[in-house]
């Protein structure tokens, strides 16, 4: 778990330095997109007045108090959000983009952004947030991380409070494991060698390469039952579930809506 937390922050930190309006919306076939600031940020209100007829729709009375955007990037939507609640806070496991987005959302009073690289939300006490918000995010994120952070997620909405996530349904494999656990090829010696170093040492190649890696960025799934169980097991209870492709044709996906 740790090894995959400082991956996964280590690559959206070097994306954020790259190119971060990108990293967050991408182009045709993952490609880093290139984005006029100010057209960038007129996508979140889009983002946040759809979110908000559909909140109004779903759950009309929940407190419009305080708001969590977990994986807030440099605050695209975050900001837009600060129309609608009493304040807000952005989350994000990447260094670079939280100072990005503190630098362009400072005149934005309500708005807090917050640095979390743990598997956990322990820095929120449980029943901290009234609504919390998560698109385009998830997809990103190793599973065994999603298994963590949903939980984290359900523990920290306020009683009557509503969670938001989009994820695509399938699982697919992280490409670092596919890499260490691919055969082993070559001279009789290497086939020689215990399991345990041919994994040390292709994880400690495939770091080096990290670099090329980002030219791609990884997406995951996981199974739509899975994610249900997830969120009830939690102590969520499921609100509504919609089809959902933002990101992008197949897998299937979803939104999920959750209260507690």
């Amino acid at each position: 778990m740790i090894w995959r937390l400082q991956r996964f922050g280590r690559d959206w930190n070097a994306l954020a330095r790259r190119n971060p309006f990108g990293a967050i919306l991408t182009g045709g076939n993952d490609e880093l997109a290139e984005w006029n600031v100010d057209e960038f940020f007129e996508t979140g209100k889009a983002d946040a007045a759809h979110f908000m007829a559909d909140l109004e729709r779903i759950a009309p009375a929940v407190r419009r108090g305080r708001l969590l955007d977990f994986g807030c990037g440099v605050g695209r939507v975050t900001r837009a959000f600060a129309d609608h609640f009493q304040s807000v806070v952005g989350m994000d496991v990447a260094p670079s983009m939280i100072r990005r987005a503190r630098l362009l959302n400072r005149s934005y009073a309500h708005c807090t952004f917050v640095v979390n690289r743990g598997a956990h939300l322990r820095r929120f006490r449980t029943g901290a947030f009234d609504v919390i918000y998560s698109r385009l995010v998830l997809q990103h994120v190793p599973p065994a991380l999603v298994r963590a952070y949903i939980p984290e997620l359900v523990r920290v909405l306020a009683p009557g409070g509503v969670l938001m996530f989009q994820m695509p349904d399938e699982i697919a494999r992280e490409p670092e494991e596919s890499f260490l656990d691919a055969p082993v090829v070559g001279g009789c010696l290497k086939h020689l060698l215990p399991r345990v170093l041919v994994r040390a040492y292709r994880h400690v190649k495939y770091w080096l390469i990290v670099d090329e890696s980002l030219k791609r960025m990884a997406m995951f799934g996981m199974p739509h039952d899975v994610v249900l169980a997830l969120a009830r097991d939690a102590g969520g209870r499921v609100l509504a579930v919609a089809p959902d492709q933002s990101h992008g044709p197949s897998p299937r996906g979803y939104e999920y809506w959750v209260s507690r």
